[in-house]
């Protein structure tokens, strides 16, 4: 009697386990679409919200411009609406990180029962959404500004370049200590509202750091901000040349890292 072998199908090799870093980048691809989705899946006109902002106040600045100084008034060199788009567009760029990184511990404490779902992802994730935006509204207007038949000149992308992305890095590192803080010391939350407010008027919106008086640059010159919007300027203004120190700037951003990334590993188990 001759003995039956049954063949069995050999089963599939163990799919080994996913290191960090796949977790981090699927966890921020996913909160990246649900923040799109969220922020301007249910508003028809929610992209135009985006570009309305900083149209808005380039609009009111140009026509301040115009009615204290003339219609043809340049500023070195270039129209005012140049100027005054390459001050608004990294403005916001940068106060827009830091807006969009508070309250996520709060509003999403939900999802953190995961164990795959960070704080840090969500805030990475939203940041990102919100530099990336601003960009586009950036070259948005350097479009519209060509399709009108008038020319732009960008003296140096790579400063251009490196100085969104100073301000990306900047408002991410100051949006994540702030939110680590805020929400660990309730009482914190007033204090970082009243550092964020005077931030509009001194960060070199609507003028450049030589135009500031030599009696009060030492003091403003305190603000990262206020040099990388400059250095943003230099690079599309032929005629000017800009004493900010992308230095300084990157010194802050290592600082501010420290400090949130710090309190983040001390106090994540309160943030969740």
């Amino acid at each position: 009697m001759t003995e039956q072998v049954v063949a069995t199908a050999s089963l599939p090799p163990r799919r080994r386990g996913r290191s960090s870093l796949e977790v981090f980048l699927t966890s921020l691809q996913a909160f990246m679409l649900r923040e799109l989705k969220n922020q301007f899946g249910r508003m028809r006109l929610g992209y135009f919200w985006a570009f309305a902002e900083p149209a808005a106040m380039v609009a009111l600045l140009t026509v301040l411009h115009a009615g204290i100084r003339g219609g043809h008034a340049s500023i070195y060199g270039e129209s005012p609406v140049i100027f005054f788009v390459f001050g608004a567009v990294p403005y916001f760029l940068f106060s827009n990180c830091v807006s969009r990184a508070q309250g996520v511990c709060e509003s999403l404490k939900g999802l953190f029962n995961y164990r795959q779902i960070k704080p840090i992802d969500v805030i990475l994730a939203r940041c990102l959404i919100d530099a990336i935006l601003m960009s586009g509204v950036g070259l948005l207007f350097v479009a519209g500004w060509a399709w009108s038949g008038r020319e732009i000149h960008v003296e140096d992308p790579l400063r251009l370049v490196a100085g969104l992305f100073s301000l990306f890095a900047l408002g991410t590192a100051l949006g994540l200590a702030f939110e680590v803080f805020g929400t660990v010391f309730i009482d914190l939350k007033r204090i970082f509202g009243l550092i964020m407010r005077p931030m509009l008027f001194i960060s070199g919106l609507f003028f450049t750091i030589d135009m500031v008086p030599p009696e009060y640059r030492a003091f403003l010159l305190w603000n990262p901000v206020l040099h990388v919007v400059d250095q943003v300027r230099d690079a599309v203004l032929p005629g000017y040349v800009s004493p900010g120190s992308f230095a300084f700037v990157w010194a802050v951003i290592g600082l501010l890292l420290f400090i949130g990334l710090g309190g983040y590993r001390r106090f994540l188990y309160r943030l969740i």
